[in-house]
């Protein structure tokens, strides 16, 4: 019955009791109006006050019980509405929800914990969580961990938050994330937890780091490399002079000769640092890397132990690369060394080729400059593998697992920094006892790219021009001044750009800028040539640089069309640049003239491609 029915009900029974109880009255008594009013009025009017109390307390107790039902009602359907938002809340989250009790025993298992640790709710329900999802050598210690967070987790009504690693159904370790509450109902406490996979975050995470470090470690050792040529390039240019000066003294010319293969060594090594940097000068290209890897293969036939079985395996439909062929070739064949000693029983060594398009995702696993084509290289051994800890250090500059004297340690980081500043990527995957994969990607060559024309390289030809030569090393600048004279050309020398701008300025006349590419002070020598052949169109220019950063990657003509010679450099290849330099024909605004010598060079590279075709159809027909 509503509030209003019994309220009503209460009044009317009330009106009728009262009147009741008068009439009853006065007709005992025989008197009825004002006068009549006596004794037996009074008693039926205390006795409809009674009435009126009764029901009053009938009517209280019908509304409380009415508002308690009401009540019990509302809560019941908040209760039921909270239990499906929860629900929803539950189905749709992003995380895995596991809810336990205090022994561990799952209570609740979401869909998404399904997905996650491989477990059906049905299988999960009841079961120990420890016991589904941790190894069992570690499960005596992860019960005590939580039990030591239990109290804690009861304490803190905001939840406590854990990295924890767990096990999926088959086998494979997973890193999570659990955000974890305690609850107390009917006694005892529940657990609701909240876990995230955090497997690639954490990956993603490392690889920066590892990224990060790499680059501290290759600007440290590409400035090392860097000083190390400035020097390298005045001992091996003045050595050649004292080899000159002492070639009738048999036992002076034999030092001059070790001094010179010393500094050749040093300068080997320099480069391998500037490879590891990314900061080596590379001339890439298109090639074939079926080609080369057909020669590799060739030449490890020939040198490795007859108990390592080459196998290639090599895509027909393979892209050509676009990368430079001498660097290519020599991070190969260092792969190719290594995977030697790590078989030294005898096994298998595999090269492959195939095609592989990467999307954003896959591009940055395995740290490749972007999405798109590339040409895969993968080279394969059957040896003993590597640890888990020698494979995170492996690109490590100087870190080596071979005894000291062996091996530099430079080897792949070499290759490394070669591959990233190719624009490609670079992986390896290994086991202990099970053998070694390493994994390149090089960019797809999308246009053709013509071939300069070469220069005999044992020819060394001077001139008169004039240069002006500007170095900040003051003994580099000295010492190519000496040879620049020694070749027949005026030198105008300068310690920087600012100096070098005066003296343009001043209106001197000069042939070839040739600068080093790192200057001290504002002003570098990409941007030096860029404002002198903007007032100086048909200038020549020439770089020099113990490491080339961005210069050829840069806009302009200054950077584009100029060649660049890498330090350290001997007088014939100084020369041989500068010829190459100074005699490509110009017009008045700085653009290149043809000329008979490259329309010859493309001629003859044309007739040697007819005649390979005709003899090709000639063997055939036979």
């Amino acid at each position: 019955m509503k509030l209003r029915g019994v309220v009503t009900f209460a009044m009317a029974a009330q009106v009728v009791v009262t009147a009741a109880l008068l009439l009853a009255s006065y007709a005992v008594t025989g008197t009825a109006g004002p006068r009549g009013f006596g004794m037996a009025q009074l008693i039926a009017l205390m006795a409809s006050g009674v009435v009126a109390v009764l029901l009053a307390r009938l009517c209280t107790r019908a509304i409380a019980t009415s508002q308690a039902e009401r009540a019990s009602a509302q809560l019941a359907k908040a209760v039921a509405e909270s239990a499906q938002m929860t629900q929803a809340i539950i189905k749709t989250a992003l995380d895995a929800f596991i809810q336990t009790d205090e022994r561990g025993i799952v209570v609740e298992w979401s869909f998404q914990a399904e997905a996650l640790t491989g477990w059906s709710r049905q299988e999960a329900i009841g079961a120990d969580v420890v016991d589904l999802l941790v190894a069992e050598p570690l499960r005596a210690g992860f019960r005590q961990r939580m039990m030591r967070l239990l109290p804690e987790l009861s304490d803190t009504p905001i939840g406590i938050r854990i990295e924890v690693s767990l096990l999926h159904r088959n086998g494979d370790a997973i890193l999570v994330e659990a955000s974890s509450t305690a609850l107390r109902l009917g006694g005892r406490t529940i657990i609701n937890s909240f876990v995230k996979d955090i497997t690639q975050k954490r990956a993603a995470e490392e690889q920066l780091i590892q990224a990060q470090k790499m680059e501290a470690v290759g600007q440290l050792t590409g400035g090392i490399a860097h000083e190390f040529n400035n020097m390298l390039t005045v001992i091996t240019g003045t050595i050649e002079i004292l080899a000159d000066a002492v070639k009738d003294n048999p036992p002076l010319a034999t030092i001059t000769k070790l001094i010179s293969e010393a500094a050749d060594r040093g300068a080997a090594l320099t480069s391998s640092l500037l490879s590891f940097a990314r900061k080596q000068a590379l001339q890439p290209k298109e090639i074939d890397v079926n080609e080369l890897l057909e020669e590799l293969a060739k030449l490890l036939l020939a040198t490795f132990d007859k108990k390592i079985e080459i196998v290639t395996k090599l895509d027909s439909k393979v892209w050509l690369a676009l990368v430079d062929r001498g660097q290519l070739s020599s991070a190969l064949l260092n792969l190719a060394i290594n995977a030697r000693d790590a078989m030294l029983d005898g096994g298998r060594l595999s090269l492959t080729t195939r095609n592989v398009v990467f999307g954003v995702r896959e591009a940055v696993a395995v740290g490749a400059g972007y999405a798109g084509d590339y040409v895969e290289i993968e080279i394969a051994d059957t040896g003993t593998g590597m640890r888990q800890a020698i494979l995170e250090r492996i690109f490590d500059p100087f870190f080596s697992t071979k005894e000291v004297g062996k091996g530099t340690g430079l080897g792949l980081s070499m290759v490394f920094g070669f591959v990233k500043q190719s624009g490609g990527g670079i992986k390896v995957a290994s086991e202990e006892g099970r053998g070694t994969t390493f994994t390149i990607y090089l960019p797809k060559a999308e246009t053709s790219t013509m071939r300069p024309a070469g220069y005999d390289d044992r020819k060394v030809v001077g001139g008169r021009e004039t240069i002006l030569c500007v170095e900040d090393d003051r003994d580099v600048r000295q010492y190519v001044t000496v040879q620049l004279e020694s070749l027949g050309y005026k030198v105008i020398p300068a310690a920087n750009a600012t100096e070098a701008l005066a003296i343009a300025a001043e209106g001197k006349a000069f042939d070839l800028l040739f600068t080093d590419i790192v200057l001290a002070g504002g002003i570098n020598g990409r941007e030096l040539a860029e404002q002198m052949v903007a007032a100086r169109p048909s200038l020549r220019v020439l770089f020099t640089s113990g490491y080339a950063y961005d210069s050829l990657n840069a806009q302009g003509r200054a950077a584009m069309g100029a060649p660049l010679l890498t330090k350290p450099y001997r007088k014939a290849e100084l020369a041989r640049m500068l010829r190459r330099s100074l005699d490509t024909a110009v017009d008045s605004v700085g653009d290149p003239i043809p000329t008979p010598y490259s329309v010859q060079a493309d001629v003859e590279g044309f007739l040697r491609r007819q005649a390979a075709e005709d003899s090709g159809t000639t063997r055939s027909r036979k």
